[in-house]
C-alpha cells in the first residue's frame, strides 16, 4: 500500500516547518510526501529546496487548484490513497498509523471507502468547528452506497482537506476538486462527490490532527472583519454550486432568493460596521453563482 502524503501551503513558512516535521515523524510515515507551493512570495522556495521531499512550485490558484494539482500528481505517481492536509495541520504522532489500521481492520470492504477522514482539533483540543463531521443519515443515499451499512464506523456527509485520507479509486471514478473554487467548499463537494457515487466516506475516530487556524469561529458574515470579504467572494459563489451540483435546482433558487433578498435585511440590522461593504459581496457573488459553471477534470 503506497501512501502519499499531499500538503499545500502558501506563505506560511513558520507553520509548514511543523506540519512537514509532524508529518516526517509520523510512526508509520508516508511513502512520500509531496508539498504544492502555491507561489510563495516569502523564503518557502528556498527552504523547500533544502528539504528531502518532493516540491511543486505553481502559479497561486487558491487550495482548491493546490489540492486538484496535488491530488492529480500523487494519483499519476502511482500512490493507492494520499493523505491530504493544509500546512497548517499538526498531525498527532499516530494519525497516519491510526488510519492505516482502519483500513486493514476494513479488509476486502477498503475497497467500497472513498476517503477517511481524521478527528480535527483545535489547539486548546476542542473540537474544530470549521472541521466538523457530520453523520450520513439520510436512508437514499446510504442505500447508493457499496459498504455495507452495519460498520461500526461513522458514515459522514462530507469531510475537509485537514487530514483526509483519499483513495486512488474514488480519484478514478469521480475525478479532481474543481480548481476553480479557489478557496472554501472545494473539499465539501469533492467528498460529498465521492459519496454520491457509491463510495463511503468514514470518520477514523482514532486518528487526531490539530488545526493550528488563528481561530476555532466558523466564518460569519454578520460578524466577520471586512478584511475577510475576499474570501466570502469565492465561498459564497461555491457553496450555492455545491447546492446546484447536490441538492438540485430548487435548493439552488431558494437560496438565491433567500441571498439576494432576505440576508442583506439581516446583515443591515446585525452588523455594527460594513453593512454596505458585506450586502454588495452577497449579491456579486449570488448573481456570479448564476452563471458559473466550472469543468470537472477527470484523470487517466
Amino acid at each position: 500500500m503506497k501512501i502519499t502524503a499531499v500538503i499545500v501551503t502558501y506563505n506560511r513558512l513558520g507553520l509548514l516547518k511543523t506540519c512537514l516535521k509532524s508529518v516526517q515523524g509520523q510512526s508509520r510515515k508516508p511513502d512520500e510526501i509531496i508539498v504544492i507551493n502555491n507561489g510563495s512570495t516569502d523564503n518557502t522556495q528556498e527552504w523547500l529546496s533544502a528539504q528531502n521531499v518532493t516540491t511543486y512550485t505553481k502559479e497561486n490558484n487558491g487550495g482548491a487548484g493546490g489540492f486538484s494539482y496535488g491530488i492529480k500528481t500523487a494519483y499519476n505517481n502511482g500512490t493507492d490513497w494520499s493523505w491530504l492536509m493544509d500546512d497548517d495541520v499538526i498531525p498527532e504522532n499516530d494519525a497516519l498509523q491510526q488510519l492505516v489500521n482502519t483500513l486493514e481492520d476494513l479488509g476486502d470492504q477498503q475497497e467500497k471507502v472513498g476517503f477517511l477522514a481524521s478527528k480535527v482539533l483545535w489547539t486548546d483540543h476542542s473540537v474544530h468547528e470549521m472541521n466538523k463531521t457530520y453523520p450520513l443519515e439520510d436512508p437514499v443515499k446510504l442505500k447508493k452506497l457499496a459498504f455495507p451499512t452495519g460498520t461500526k464506523l461513522p458514515f459522514v456527509q462530507f469531510a475537509t482537506f485537514v487530514s483526509m485520507l483519499l483513495s486512488a479509486k474514488a480519484v478514478a471514478k469521480v475525478g479532481l476538486p474543481i480548481k476553480e473554487y479557489f478557496i472554501w467548499c472545494d473539499d465539501i463537494e469533492y467528498s460529498k462527490r465521492i459519496v454520491a457515487s457509491g463510495l463511503a466516506g468514514l470518520l477514523a475516530e482514532n486518528s487526531v490532527v490539530i488545526h493550528q487556524s488563528p481561530t476555532n469561529n466558523p466564518s460569519n458574515v454578520f460578524y466577520d472583519p471586512k478584511s475577510s470579504i475576499w474570501k466570502f467572494n469565492h465561498g459564497f459563489r461555491n457553496e450555492m454550486y455545491t447546492k446546484r451540483l447536490h441538492e438540485g435546482e430548487l435548493s439552488f433558487w431558494s437560496t438565491w432568493a433567500h441571498r439576494m433578498f432576505l440576508l442583506p435585511f439581516r446583515i443591515a440590522i446585525t452588523r455594527k460596521a460594513d453593512r454596505w461593504a458585506f450586502i454588495k459581496m452577497v449579491w456579486k457573488t449570488t448573481w456570479k453563482a448564476t452563471f458559473f459553471k466550472p469543468v470537472i477534470e477527470k484523470v487517466g
